[in-house]
């Protein structure tokens, strides 16, 4: 795919200049495609007939080199992954100790000026591209301002930031800085399509509406079998907290307290409304409920799962917490067996 099956990015092009500033900060929510923008962005500067700013052509030897990771004039600044340490074979493996590194080092920002010291290898520009900024080391960062003071002769600096609070306002005030928007038709997007429609729609809601995020989410099997693993011990009257806790453990802290808040509001919203509004796959389960649990007993529920959300990321005791909170879940009494006999 191109950036042109991506509106949202095509209209974040439109605010940039007509020549690409010498140093760009793109930000903007977590899963906006982001990082897709910088790289398309990169490409087109390298590109020998591109079709416009972030726009290449495909085809040319600079988009070849380019797309297999080999062109001279590219560097990719990010924090060590764990594809880097499973590189190595096995005895290596076993030997090391050290852990993949989640900040970008002053070492790999002094390396640069090898690139911005010199002339351009294929005699274009020549492109840095550092993802995510806000995983600078302070003195990292500071490396970077001195090079972003004294620009050398084309060359482009390409910062990708979630949290742009944490960029050096130095840094920030050297660069043109781009917002990508979260689009709002996102479920109807050509490219998300493939997804199962009722996946999807969960995905985005989960996501804030985050088209990239809401795709990965989606193709996580790990995560669907974990949710209607916790939807059938949030609707088994027999269930223990401690039973439920370990389920809800296995998911990634901010999507569990979105999950649940979403639970919470379609019980309510059939009680009063008589419809579902996210999980629509579990209507069924979700109407049993309703007839059980009255909606102020999910009114005081819901304000815990607020707190435990505000919390999610730094709780003393994630498993302590996780447990207190489905002790007071409403839906754990005898009640709901009664129901169904």
């Amino acid at each position: 795919m191109s950036l042109n099956d991506y509106p949202w990015l095509l209209a974040s092009l439109k605010m940039l200049p007509p020549v690409l500033p010498g140093a760009l900060l793109i930000h903007g929510q977590r899963g906006t495609g982001k990082q897709y923008l910088a790289r398309s962005l990169s490409q087109s500067q390298l590109c020998q007939a591109p079709n416009g700013i972030g726009l290449p052509c495909g085809r040319c030897d600079g988009c070849h080199l380019f797309e297999v990771g080999n062109h001279p004039d590219f560097r990719h600044l990010q924090p060590e992954k764990d594809e880097e340490n499973d590189s190595r074979t096995a005895e290596t493996r076993g030997a090391a100790t050290k852990k993949p590194s989640s900040i970008i080092g002053v070492d790999a920002v002094r390396e640069l000026t090898v690139l911005t010291s010199v002339a351009a290898h294929r005699g274009g520009a020549k492109v840095i591209m550092i993802t995510p900024a806000e995983a600078l080391h302070p003195s990292a960062a500071n490396a970077l301002l001195k090079m972003l003071e004294e620009p050398a002769r084309e060359t482009y600096f390409v910062l990708v930031t979630n949290e742009r609070s944490r960029i050096l306002p130095t840094i920030r005030s050297r660069c043109f800085q781009l917002h990508v928007n979260v689009p709002l038709d996102a479920v109807d997007a050509g490219w998300l399509q493939q997804v199962d429609p009722q996946r999807a729609y969960v995905a985005l809601a989960l996501s804030s509406n985050a088209p990239f995020a809401a795709r990965d989410l989606a193709a996580d099997e790990n995560f669907w079998a974990g949710r209607e693993d916790l939807v059938n011990r949030l609707t088994d009257s027999a269930a223990s907290p401690v039973d439920i806790a370990g389920i809800a453990e296995s998911l990634e802290p901010v999507v569990l307290g979105r999950l649940l808040t979403m639970w919470v509001f379609d019980l309510l919203a059939l009680q009063q409304r008589g419809s579902v509004r996210f999980n629509r796959d579990m209507e069924r389960e979700i109407e049993r409920l309703s007839r059980s649990i009255s909606g102020p007993e999910l009114c005081r529920w819901s304000d815990d799962v607020q707190k435990f959300s505000r919390a999610a990321e730094h709780p003393l005791n994630r498993r302590l917490a996780l447990e207190s909170l489905f002790a007071a879940w409403p839906g754990s009494s005898q009640r709901l067996a009664a129901v169904d006999s």
